[in-house]
């Protein structure tokens, strides 16, 4: 029921408002009464439902040597992860530890509908995060967390021939950036987390194409951001 509402408001709000009524349902109409060492302290292993988005800027190409950057349409797609980490207590209310992420493929398609139609599929193939995730306890039942750290990403790029209308000339590159995120972190009881979490990846490196054989113009594709909201759940051992 908790889970249904709070992925009911991801469809309506903005992130901040969900983490404001997150709070303000969760203090006034639940409470778990657990030991908190049992669900924000040692190893955990969660699994996770992923947003991502482009929105318009976020993501441009240049054709050849022109400095004119084309930006791409927005887009979503959802994508599943994991992750895997672990927490340390630092005080009575702040703990910190490294965490590991994957997540698997999603494809998101770039499009340029006012300049051409030209239509760039993105596949990420595997994304990897690794970093640092710290907590602020707010109280027995919510904890503020926040991560940042490095993120290695495999992408295959491919557009679609306008004279076919299939993907051609695919390329495959790795890119490398950083991320950063910030959440709240439900207890659940039993060990048992439940994170809602906002982040932005941002791509420190572009992709360069060269002419295609389909006529498409040599390129170079820049990805400055991908946002992304996730929902995971988590167990601690």
């Amino acid at each position: 029921m908790i889970l249904m509402i709070i992925t009911k408001l991801i469809n309506q709000l903005n992130f901040i408002r969900i983490i404001l009524l997150s709070v303000i349902f969760l203090n006034s109409q639940i409470s778990f009464a657990q030991d908190s060492n049992k669900w924000n302290e040692g190893t955990y292993l969660g699994t996770s439902l992923i947003f991502n988005s482009i929105k318009n800027g976020d993501a441009y190409y240049n054709n050849g040597s022109s400095s004119t950057a084309i930006n791409y349409n927005p887009d979503k797609e959802k994508s599943k992860g994991i992750k895997i980490g672990y927490n340390k207590l630092l005080t009575n209310n702040i703990f910190a530890g490294p965490e590991f992420f994957y997540s698997k493929e999603k494809s998101l398609d770039f499009n340029d509908e006012g300049n051409g139609g030209i239509t760039d599929t993105i596949r990420f193939m595997n994304n990897y995060n690794i970093g640092l995730r710290g907590g602020y306890i707010i109280n027995e039942d919510i904890a503020l967390v926040l991560g940042v750290g490095f993120s290695n990403q495999k992408v295959e790029t491919s557009h679609v021939s306008s004279s076919s209308g299939v993907d051609v000339d695919h390329q495959l590159n790795t890119l490398r950036g950083r991320y950063r995120n910030l959440g709240l972190l439900f207890n659940l009881g039993s060990s048992y987390n439940l994170e809602i979490s906002h982040q932005i990846n941002s791509i420190d490196e572009s992709i360069s194409k060269d002419q295609a054989a389909s006529g498409r113009l040599a390129h170079t594709i820049t990805i400055g951001k991908i946002k992304s909201t996730s929902i995971t759940l988590s167990k601690f051992f």
